[in-house]
C-alpha cells in the first residue's frame, strides 16, 4: 500500500514538471510570437507609408498608339521625290521627370539587311568586332546614299505629368543631288527592287525609342 502511494505521489510530481514545462514553453512562445508580429506590423506600417512614384508613357503615331519600337516604311525612292516625314508622339504622365534618347536596331535598304550593334544586343545575337553601332549606321544613312534619312528628337528630356516630345524620320532625295552616278545606282536599284519585290518597302527602318527616368 505504501508504494502505490509513493508511486502516485511521485506521478504527481511528474505530472507538475511536466505541466510546469510545458507552461514555460507556452509563454516562450507566446512571446516570441508576440515581438516576430511587432516586427512585421512596424514594417508593413512603415511600407505603406513610402510613396511609389507613377511611371507612364504614351507613344502616339498620329492616332494610333505604339510602342517604343518604331517601325518606318518607305514603299518607294526616287529622285526629286516629295521629302517623307513620319513624327511619333511621346507623352510623359508619370510623377518624374523623364530623358528620350534613340537607337536604330535594324535597316533594310533595298534588299540590303543592316542589323546594328544594339539590334544584336537587342535580340540578344552575339557581335561581332566589324558590326556597325547605331550611331555610325545613323551617320552612313546621312553621308553615303544619294536620299538622306534623318532621325531627331524635339527635345531630350520630359517633365513629369505634362512632358511632350517628338521623334522624327525624314528622308528625301533632292532632284540632283549633286552626285549623278550615285543618282543613277540607286535610282536604278530602287526600280529594279520594286519590279522583283512588290508590295515590299525600299526602305524599312526599325527604332527603338529609350524613355529612361531622369536623374534628380
Amino acid at each position: 500500500m505504501e508504494n502505490k502511494e509513493k508511486k502516485k505521489l511521485t506521478l504527481k510530481k511528474v505530472l507538475k514538471k511536466v505541466k510546469m514545462t510545458h507552461l514555460l514553453l507556452l509563454i516562450v512562445l507566446l512571446a516570441v510570437n508576440s515581438y516576430a508580429w511587432f516586427i512585421y506590423i512596424n514594417t508593413v506600417s512603415n511600407s505603406v507609408d513610402v510613396h511609389v512614384k507613377a511611371w507612364k508613357i504614351d507613344f502616339v503615331d498620329g492616332e494610333t498608339p505604339v510602342t517604343d519600337y518604331v517601325d518606318v516604311f518607305v514603299d518607294n525612292v526616287y529622285p526629286g521625290m516629295t521629302t517623307f516625314t513620319k513624327d511619333i508622339e511621346a507623352y510623359n504622365y508619370s510623377d518624374v521627370a523623364a530623358d528620350v534618347s534613340y537607337k536604330i536596331i535594324e535597316a533594310d535598304i533595298m534588299g540590303d539587311t543592316i542589323l546594328t550593334v544594339e539590334g544584336k544586343q537587342d535580340k540578344g545575337l552575339e557581335v561581332l568586332e566589324d558590326d556597325i553601332t547605331s550611331d555610325e549606321l545613323i551617320q552612313s544613312l546621312l553621308d553615303d546614299y544619294p536620299f538622306s534619312i534623318a532621325f531627331s528628337t524635339s527635345s531630350d528630356s520630359m517633365q513629369a505629368e505634362t512632358g511632350t516630345a517628338t521623334f522624327t524620320t525624314q528622308i528625301s532625295w533632292p532632284y540632283e543631288s549633286g552626285d549623278d552616278e550615285a543618282d543613277t545606282l540607286w535610282g536604278t536599284r530602287a526600280f529594279t527592287f520594286r519590279e522583283d519585290n512588290p508590295g515590299e518597302p525600299c526602305i524599312r527602318l526599325v527604332v527603338k525609342i529609350y524613355i529612361t527616368q531622369a536623374n534628380s
